[in-house]
């Protein structure tokens, strides 16, 4: 009698086996979803301190003395693909719906947007909100000579984050008002290399 149920316990012990494999198989693949979950949150949570500082540094420095001066480490890693992300400024003229979604009132704003090409489907996704930066529309950003920066002796270049296919990468920036600005609120955002 107690052969035929050791034979029975070694009959079941493979199927047991299989299905403690199985079960060891989702517990991994759900845990490792969790992870990369939490991973892209986190990583987005830091995008968007880093744009919300950005937009304060831009505010300061637009909206305040001539001498106001900011320095800001734009230091985020990618969440995705780096050469497929792209943060940027969107001036909006004449949309009042996107405005006052983003804004909360007005037909013109600025947006500080960011984007990412979706490498499988290709299109772009805007995993972030935009940010109202609450800037006047009739913010220019200044060229290299403007800002008197030579970019083959120094190790700096001008921005324009306005500009079509524009895209403020990873590092450090120095953003000041020119005093020469007239009804334009003229800014030099320099990106050191």
């Amino acid at each position: 009698m107690l052969l035929k149920i050791s034979n029975k316990a070694q009959m079941s012990a493979p199927f047991e086996l299989l299905v403690a494999i199985i079960v060891m198989i989702f517990v991994v693949a759900a845990g490792s979803y969790a992870l990369a979950n939490l991973n892209e949150n986190t990583c987005l949570g830091n995008k968007r301190q880093e744009m919300s500082n950005l937009v304060s540094s831009l505010r300061e420095v637009v909206l305040g003395s001539d001498l106001a001066y900011r320095t800001i480490d734009f230091s985020t890693k990618a969440c995705y693909n780096e050469n497929n992300e792209q943060t940027y400024l969107r001036v909006v003229d004449n949309d009042r719906d996107v405005c006052e979604r983003f804004c909360g009132s007005g037909t013109s704003c600025i947006l500080l947007q960011y984007q990412y090409v979706d490498e499988v489907k290709l299109d772009y996704k805007y995993p972030i909100d935009p940010v109202c930066t609450y800037l006047p529309t009739n913010l220019v950003f200044g060229s290299d000579t403007d800002c008197g920066i030579d970019p083959d002796v120094t190790n700096e270049e001008t921005i324009d984050p306005t500009e079509d296919n524009s895209n403020i990468k990873r590092g450090t920036y120095k953003i000041y008002k020119l005093s020469n600005s007239g009804p334009l609120y003229k800014v030099c955002m320099i990106k050191i290399r």
